[in-house]
């Protein structure tokens, strides 16, 4: 037999882009994978999220570091054992002699394979794409083998579409597999738009946003739809439904590339059935069977799944399955233009299934679309409070808007319902709109003479959320306190007003009166059955944790919220998600935090009519400014501050650039500074005094950045007072700095630096996480001062400074000011030890520092463990960031 010749298009890797999106986390995952004892790398998830780039880019990183590496990009020809072995010699440059087909080939050609992978002295990576193409048992019975019994310098990378049919399990049990999916894979707003630049696209927020929400972070359909939009901006769009034309504009290519590379590969019953699928928007196995028509539902569902096939599964959801949107879309359209009848035949059998098995919002959504509008109010009406347990926030906006103008100005169902979401949505807009409607059916007398009662409670906790969310705070407590008085029966309804209230008494810096009237309507809700809207109390509680210093507390109330893996399922999962970033956030740990707010951000991107972008939008620009990253930071905020004056929430407007004239105090950006002191003076004409503490506390900095250094300490000692009757520790933080810089300006250097002796003991007892954000860093010089031994003799500080560690965190911008030298670890770093160390801030893994050091990765890795405990540090960065702020390395 002439031996198989080589398929050389199958041998190397695809041609990366020349415009493409380097992805360095993702990149420096699999780089480090080997380091780890990571045998194989499997990059699973379905068609265009970017495998096969990411395999190519990584080979590119191995060439530069001149560490070998082989690809093979399989197809169905390999599931004959002979090819596949005669091309992976092909791929590794092995000599194939002439052979006659059978086992007796098939054995030469597989033993010269492994003998010349185990002659390999030095790590040798082989890659393989399209793994998902290999099925044939006799072929996948090689690499079974190779995993089993690898040679000792080899590492595997794959990409697969769906389940591989070799076994993995016993390296998932033996932590010998990584595995990369959707979730990994998918792209944040921060990618999308840096993708667009490397384009040459400049998208505005907006774009960014519907991209996202759009493709849900789909690689290929980010693709598609910066095709689509080039240079274009929202207010290109303002005569039609931005978001519905935007899909649009990119969603013929979508639907073509979903026909030609997936669709049209399925067999004819099983295209049937996944085009049925599409009428509802998440489904289980029984709802499947029965619109289906598929008995074997179940079956039919896994073999989706092996095939990848964009089905994602949501952990945790009663209806675990969904289709992406986009294949959802395209699937509709073609069910729609084929056959509209069945279409809405099949909405209407869904809607009667789900309402039977109280799925109240999916049911409701499909009488929608079947226009079955009298069903719909129907449903409306008795599920209202349902809806809003199961935090459908798009569902219930969206319902609404379908139903026909003739219906939706006067309905006395429509008009309560559409209030009753505001109490997720914060929408003002749709607020304002909601009073106007209740307002003229009661001056029509059109109320239900049972649903009195409920109309004026649902237009007192309208009009107080919009006082607090407007920042109006006084006049929200007014109309909170005089609708209790009238309704004080507890109900749904006074458990919102005491919410309101909350906020209110909060945002003016009355800490104790908000805890316990948020635990009030906490324990109210909790007892009607609110299991998802009582996140959002829960997230007002532990702010108000936060600010009373309580950082334990609030981290423990935020981890016992429910979030279930994977794809967000409710939005009100965004609260635990946003809490849990401000925690982090507050205690120093900047990725774990970024980790988190990221997810938040998600949520709020998949939820649009929540209003809910621009708070995590917020701690996003805190987070970066911890990092130093100022630029950044000053952009996230300029978003959030825009998009909380689109959405009317003027509260948060002025919190945000409360922060923002700090900033500009600190950069000395006197543009910012006089236009900021415009809109707090008309604040203060209409409000008064009663603003929130932030505001106050920006203008005190403003002050002293102006040189009226009188009125600064006036509003400082206002504030001192406040935060001491309130138990606000965290504005006392605020506070001790703002004291030590204007004791610093008048030229009292010892009482400055009593005052940050103030800051850092209580930073250190409540848990805070970092002294040198905004006004902080300019004290850098007083802060070395304080951390002289001498020094604090002379001033007679007897308290003990925190441990070196704990005092990296804390004074982490200070870097080299800080002198170490009198700070000894408490354990001290042995001679090896500092040698893993040094080649670790060098940025090499785990194998190169046991290469270089000629020691096995074994006890390398006890020497990091060894750094990790002595430097009280959980990873390589947090370990870093330690030894440099003590000067153990540069």
């Amino acid at each position: 037999m002439k031996q198989p010749s080589p398929k050389r298009n199958k041998l190397r890797p695809p041609q990366v882009p020349a415009i493409s999106l380097p992805r360095p986390a993702l990149l420096k995952r699999l780089g480090e994978a080997a380091d780890d004892g990571r045998l194989l790398s499997l990059l699973r998830a379905p068609l265009g999220y970017g495998k096969s780039t990411l395999l190519a880019q990584h080979v590119l990183a191995l060439s530069d570091s001149g560490l070998p590496w082989a690809w093979y990009r399989l197809d169905d020809s390999d599931n004959q054992p002979l090819e596949l072995l005669a091309q992976l010699c092909h791929a590794l440059e092995l000599p194939i002699p002439d052979l006659t087909p059978g086992r007796a080939a098939e054995a030469s050609l597989w033993t010269t394979l492994l003998n010349h992978l185990e002659s390999r002295e030095a790590r040798f990576t082989l890659v393989l794409d399209d793994l998902h193409l290999l099925r044939s048992r006799n072929a996948c019975r090689y690499l079974d083998e190779l995993l089993r019994h690898p040679p000792k310098h080899l590492h595997l990378l794959a990409a697969c579409e769906g389940e591989p049919a070799i076994a993995l399990s016993h390296l998932q049990r033996d932590q010998r597999l990584q595995t990369l999916d959707v979730r990994d894979l998918v792209l944040d707003s921060g990618e999308i738009r840096e993708l667009a630049s490397a384009r040459g696209q400049s998208l505005d927020s907006d774009l960014v946003y519907l991209l996202r929400a759009e493709s849900e972070g789909w690689f290929s359909g980010v693709l598609f739809g910066l095709g689509t939009c080039s240079g274009a901006k929202l207010s290109d769009f303002s005569s039609v439904d931005a978001p519905a034309f935007l899909s649009q504009h990119a969603f013929e290519q979508v639907a073509r590339f979903f026909h030609e590379e997936v669709l049209q590969r399925l067999a004819p019953p099983l295209l049937r059935f996944l085009s049925r699928l599409s009428v509802v928007s998440a489904f289980d196995t029984r709802l499947a069977a029965y619109i289906g028509g598929q008995d074997n539902a179940a079956q039919l569902i896994h073999q989706l799944q092996r095939q990848d096939l964009f089905i994602q599964q949501r952990k945790g959801e009663r209806l675990v399955f969904r289709l992406h949107p986009l294949l959802r879309r395209t699937l509709y359209q073609s069910l729609h233009q084929q056959d509209p009848n069945l279409l809405n035949q099949l909405h209407l059998q869904a809607a009667d299934w789900l309402l039977t098995q109280r799925h109240y919002a999916e049911a409701v959504y499909q009488l929608g679309r079947a226009r079955d509008f009298n069903r719909l109010l129907a449903a409306l009406e008795q599920h209202c409070f349902d809806l809003l347990r199961e935090g459908q926030v798009n569902s219930i906006v969206d319902f609404l808007a379908k139903v026909p103008g003739e219906n939706a100005p006067e309905h006395f169902t429509l008009a309560v319902t559409e209030a009753s979401t505001v109490i997720v949505t914060n929408d003002i807009t749709h607020a304002s709109a909601c009073l106007q409607r209740l307002q003229r059916l009661i001056r029509r007398h059109e109320v239900p003479e049972r649903r009195s009662e409920r109309i004026h409670q649902t237009l007192a906790f309208l009009r107080s959320r919009l006082a607090a969310l407007g920042g109006n705070f006084n006049h929200g407590l007014r109309l909170v306190d005089r609708a209790m008085d009238q309704y004080p029966a507890s109900s749904a309804a006074t458990a919102v007003l005491l919410f309101n209230r909350a906020i209110c008494l909060f945002s003016l810096g009355r800490a104790h009166q908000a805890s316990s009237t948020a635990g009030r309507a906490l324990a109210e809700l909790e007892a009607l059955g609110f299991s998802g809207y009582t996140n959002m109390l829960q997230l007002l509680l532990g702010q108000i944790e936060l600010a009373q210093g309580d950082v334990e507390k609030a981290g423990a109330r935020f981890l016992g919220l429910h979030s279930p893996p994977g794809a967000p399922g409710s939005f009100y999962d965004l609260f635990q998600q946003l809490g849990q970033g401000i925690v982090l956030l507050e205690q120093n740990h900047l990725e774990q935090a970024a980790q988190r707010l990221s997810q938040a951000e998600a949520i709020a991107l998949a939820f649009p009519h929540s209003a809910g972008l621009p708070w995590v939008l917020h701690y996003q620009a805190c987070r970066l400014l911890a990092q130093g990253e100022t630029r950044l930071a000053r952009s996230r905020w300029d978003e959030a501050r825009r998009l909380a004056r689109q959405f009317k929430l003027f509260a948060l407007y002025r919190q945000i650039g409360a922060y923002q004239a700090r900033l500009a105090g600190c950069e000395h950006d006197q543009d910012f500074i006089l236009a900021w002191l415009k809109e707090w003076h008309g604040c203060r004409r209409r409000y008064g005094a009663e603003l929130m503490p932030e505001e106050w506390l920006a203008y005190a900095w403003v002050q002293r950045h102006l040189g009226q250094h009188a009125s600064a300490r006036q509003i400082a000692d206002n504030l001192h007072e406040l935060a001491e009757a309130e138990s606000l520790q965290r504005l006392r933080l605020d506070l001790h700095l703002l004291d030590a810089t204007l004791h610093r300006d008048s030229g009292d250097r010892e009482a400055a630096l009593g005052s940050l002796e103030q800051a850092l003991q209580l930073a250190t007892r409540h848990g805070f996480g970092q002294l040198m954000q905004l006004e902080g860093q300019a004290l850098g010089e007083l802060f070395r001062q304080l951390l002289n031994p001498q020094t604090r003799r002379q001033l007679g500080l007897e308290q003990p400074l925190p441990p070196p560690e704990r005092l990296a965190r804390l004074l982490r911008g200070l870097h080299s000011e800080v002198d170490v030298a009198h700070q000894p670890l408490p354990e001290p770093l042995t001679r090896r030890e500092q040698d893993v160390l040094r080649r670790m801030a060098r940025g090499q893994g785990n194998q190169q520092i046991a290469d270089g050091l000629y020691i096995s990765l074994s006890t390398v890795k006890t020497h990091i463990n060894n750094l990790f405990r002595k430097l009280d540090a959980g990873d390589r960065d947090s370990a870093l960031q330690a030894a440099r702020a003590l000067k153990l390395v540069d």
